[in-house]
């Protein structure tokens, strides 16, 4: 008997309930993180991350609700919930920083990559006002890696619609460089396991991050891609990422993930400071 195994079995039962109970009584919530353009430091869009806000316990952290309900089925439902409700604080944060051209990025799990998913996001964009270039479908190593034709398909119809692919967490898998090449990729994402190693003290190890950043910047910019960095948090990072080329940073420097009433608040405050600095 291993006490282990109890508790385990314990724990998932706990989030399976969470899932269903936050389902039911709307607990899911779109956080936003901004994304920034390097060369002006100006927001040019947004990623929509997953949070539970349990009345009792809390902002419940991502990664074991998305294994449990990918694992359980749920992720379907959870997905529809969290895609709805970024479109929703999309517009609401148009209309409070007067800008109707940032983007929103939406992660989607390969589970989540059916054929009905594209005319589900054209119907929510059409109904709230969106157009389709201001949407990013976000997707990992994980939804390409055996190459299915229906996701191939899938993506196809998205690029069609008008809508952007990034590919997340790049430089992490065994073949992403091929992903490029074979499916309608706009942006890549290099992973931030390698924007931390850019300042790292470690002069071999940062020598070679700073080496593969700029390598994947300039091959990405070859087939035509963005490049955004993920996990920004220093301003030495985001001054060698501006010197390699990379488009655009997402990380603390700029922004933690946060509700989108808070995000507007802090956004429209530094509008105001702005303006009356010119002034």
């Amino acid at each position: 008997y291993d006490p282990l195994i109890q508790d385990t079995t314990r724990q998932r039962a706990a989030i399976e309930r969470d899932i269903e109970a936050g389902l039911e009584e709307d607990w899911f919530e779109a956080y936003f993180q901004p994304i920034v353009d390097l060369s002006s430091d100006r927001v040019v869009g947004y990623e929509a991350l997953l949070r539970l806000e349990h009345p009792t316990k809390g902002t419940l952290p991502p990664g074991n609700i998305i294994k449990v309900a990918e694992e359980t089925g749920a992720i379907t439902r959870i997905g529809n919930r969290i895609l709805e409700k970024a479109l929703a604080n999309l517009v609401s944060i148009s209309k409070a920083t007067k800008d109707d051209e940032a983007y929103i990025a939406i992660n989607f799990s390969p589970l989540q990559f059916d054929q009905t998913l594209p005319i589900r996001l054209a119907a929510l964009s059409s109904r709230y006002g969106i157009a389709p270039q201001r949407l990013v479908i976000e997707i990992t190593e994980a939804t390409l890696l055996h190459d299915n034709p229906q996701i191939r398909t899938i993506l196809d119809e998205f690029n069609r619609f008008g809508c952007r692919v990034a590919l997340d967490d790049f430089g992490t898998g065994y073949s992403s460089l091929s992903y490029l090449n074979r499916f309608p990729v706009d942006i890549v994402k290099i992973d931030q396991s390698f924007i931390r190693s850019l300042s790292v003290e470690e002069p071999e190890l940062q020598h070679k991050s700073r080496m593969l950043v700029e390598g994947i910047t300039a091959i990405s910019h070859k087939m035509e891609c963005s490049v955004v960095a993920e996990g920004v948090e220093t301003e030495e990072q985001r001054d060698i990422l501006r010197q390699f080329g990379v488009d655009r940073g997402q990380g603390y420097l700029f922004a933690r993930p946060q509700p989108v009433s808070q995000l507007i608040k802090t956004m429209t405050e530094k509008q105001n400071r702005r303006r009356n600095s010119v002034a």
